[in-house]
């Protein structure tokens, strides 16, 4: 997409993120509804796979995958393309379904009404930290440069102002190869609030990405054991008058 038209949005979520296919079956009359309901017993029953080192998992469920939106600016053709690879990487070999501006650029669009329908329909939006979108969504930049950008970083910070622990949630730094934290616009809280460096486009990689998306940690908290209490001794008593 042109520079000027740079839109890749931001999102908001209206219920839990859910991953997995449909169910599928070939069943006769009354036994479908029983199968359903014998396939939705199993599947709660079973404990959901967190992300795990070296390989990807996600929570099982039934429905569609995550939609995300990636939202940056065209630094430099460089910047661009590693953007797309990343976008790519997600896509094909993740299982998430991202939206990207460079992909929907195929005629004529009114890309601001592209941008707001994007932001109404995505679950989490990736924010890609660099030197050009901080200017732009910090408001430093020339009106006409990147306007795209610009346009989506008001909508962000909208967002956010709305609904501070939602959009805590929802929208995503991310700190791509080459980049630095610093890049990261200011009212995402960088150094307060969790962010994504990634160093390769690799299942560990994105590891820490995928616990934000999925909501499923990549350590479960362990059961609590039994207390033995305080003895007797170490409170000075005896037990005895």
């Amino acid at each position: 997409m042109p520079e000027q038209n740079s839109f890749t949005n931001a999102g908001t979520n209206t219920g839990p993120v859910i991953f997995g296919g449909t169910i599928h079956g070939s069943v006769r009359g009354g036994d479908v509804q029983r199968e359903v309901a014998e396939r939705e017993v199993a599947e709660e029953s079973r404990p959901p796979r967190s992300v795990s080192s070296g390989s990807i998992a996600v929570t099982p469920g039934v429905g569609k995958p995550p939609r995300v939106f990636i939202t940056y600016s065209h630094d430099d053709e460089r910047h661009r393309d590693l953007v797309r690879e990343f976008a790519t990487f997600l896509r094909a070999d993740v299982g998430i379904d991202v939206r990207l501006d460079q992909w929907a650029d195929d005629g004529r669009r009114d890309w601001s009404l592209w941008a707001i329908d994007q932001l109404a329909e995505a679950d989490f939006v990736l924010v890609i930290a660099s030197p050009d979108y901080k200017r732009r969504a910090e408001g430093t930049e020339e009106p006409h440069r990147g306007r795209g950008a610009q346009f989506e970083a008001a909508m962000i910070r909208d967002n956010i102002t709305q609904d501070l622990p939602r959009a805590t949630r929802r929208i995503l730094p991310v700190v791509l190869p080459g980049r630095r934290v610093d890049e990261i616009p200011s009212f995402l809280n960088a150094h307060s609030t969790t962010h994504y460096e990634i160093k390769e486009f690799t299942p560990d990689g994105v590891a820490e990405l995928l616990v934000a998306i999925t909501g499923v940690a990549r350590f479960s908290l362990p059961d609590i054991g039994t207390f033995p209490g305080v003895p007797p001794e170490a409170t000075g008593r005896s037990g005895s008058c």
